[in-house]
Order: C-alpha cells, then sequence, then structure tokens
C-alpha cells in the first residue's frame, strides 16, 4: 500500500525540489521504498536527474524518478492510479501555483502535504492562501518544513516573528524542526547518498515527518 506526500507551496524559492529530493535519499536510506514523481512543469528534479546520469552513466540509481503530466487529466489520474499501487513511499515534487491545470486531483489523492516555508511576510502570506484554497479542495493533514532559516538573524522581533508564525501553523498542522540555511542544502544529488553534513542538516527535520505519517 501507498503513501502519497506532496511537495508543495505557491511561493518560489522555499525549496520544494531540494527537499523534495533530499527527503526520497533519506528515505532510500533508512530502508523505505521509495519514488518520485515530478509534477512540476520545470522538471527540475527530473531534469536534474538526467544531468547527473550524463555525468556518471555508471551510476546506480537509488530511487525512481518520472514526470506526470498535469495538462491531461486522463493521464494524470492513471498516474495517480499507478502510484497507489507502487509498495512504500510516492512523493510529488509539485508545481509552485494553484493555476495548474488538474491539481485537485493529486491534493485529494494524498495522504500528506509537506510544505517548505521560511519566516519571511511574502511567504507566510503566500502559505496562508494556499493553505485557504488546499483545504477547499481537501481536509489534508499539512506539515511545515521551514527550511532555509538563516540562524545568524536573532533579532527580538525577527525571532517573535518566527515564534508567532509557528505558533499559528501549529494549529493547522504539524511543524518540524527547521533545516538552516547551507550550501549542502543547495548542492542535492538523485543518485549519491547524503554526506554527513546533509544528513545532519535534515535529520531532525525528516525524522518529524517520518513520526507524522508512522512510517
Amino acid at each position: 500500500m501507498s503513501i502519497i506526500i506532496l511537495f508543495t507551496n505557491i511561493k518560489g524559492g522555499v525549496g520544494k525540489t531540494s527537499c523534495c529530493a533530499l527527503f526520497a535519499q533519506y528515505l532510500c536510506e533508512n530502508g523505505y521504498p521509495v519514488k518520485v514523481l515530478d509534477a512540476d512543469i520545470q522538471a527540475s528534479l527530473s531534469r536534474h536527474r538526467e544531468r547527473e546520469l550524463a555525468a556518471n552513466p555508471d551510476a546506480v540509481i537509488p530511487w525512481e524518478v518520472s514526470t506526470v503530466d498535469t495538462t491531461d487529466r486522463q493521464s494524470l489520474q492513471s498516474s495517480i492510479e499507478e502510484a497507489m499501487q507502487f509498495d512504500g513511499v510516492v512523493l510529488f515534487d509539485m508545481p509552485g501555483t494553484l493555476n495548474a491545470a488538474n491539481l485537485d486531483l493529486l491534493y485529494k489523492a494524498a495522504d500528506l502535504a509537506v510544505v517548505p516555508i521560511s519566516y519571511d511576510f511574502d511567504t507566510i502570506d503566500a502559505t496562508g492562501i494556499f493553505i485557504k484554497v488546499i483545504k477547499r479542495v481537501k481536509d489534508i493533514q499539512l506539515v511545515f518544513l521551514p527550511n532555509r532559516i538563516n540562524t545568524t538573524e536573532n533579532r527580538a522581533d525577527d525571532m517573535k516573528q518566527r515564534e508567532e508564525t509557528v505558533k499559528i501553523l501549529g494549529r493547522i498542522g504539524r511543524v518540524t524542526p527547521r533545516i538552516k540555511q547551507s550550501v549542502v542544502i543547495k548542492r542535492y544529488s538523485t543518485i549519491y547518498a547524503l554526506d554527513k553534513y546533509q544528513k545532519a542538516a535534515v535529520e531532525h527535520a525528516f525524522n518529524a515527518i517520518v513520526e507524522h505519517i508512522k512510517l
């Protein structure tokens, strides 16, 4: 039986694709069967895999990546039905918009939406809009993933804003521990194991997601 998880938010620049890829690798390294479906029209994750394989043709692929066509409703429904037959965790890297066609099918099928966020006002506003729209489609479980957080910004007003944001989002879903802003997150791979720095950066946040879905 599959568990379908969407990595999604309408705000760009919050790290949906990198978090999705890193989480796929994290699950794989912890013994969970996992596959990734790239639903973003930019296909950033799929193209990342292609570039890595072109440079390393003998690499052993740890988890499958494939694209899905969200513009064709029947094709998308077929992809979802196939994903539901997978015995493991299926991750969807979602578009950074709510205007793409047929996304309702994905939100209705999903068991969980992981929403990467940052604490700036623009991201919080956009995330609030996103939550309202998604909840109209399905009362889906939400996990908020604070990502690319600059831990050197410790001004009192910034810290108060973060605390208020976590408190508000905690009433709607679960808020994981933060992932700090770091170059090790940006240089994610779809074929190589997490190095010790990447693992240290993501393990607390990703363990919270794993615990939430009771894998």
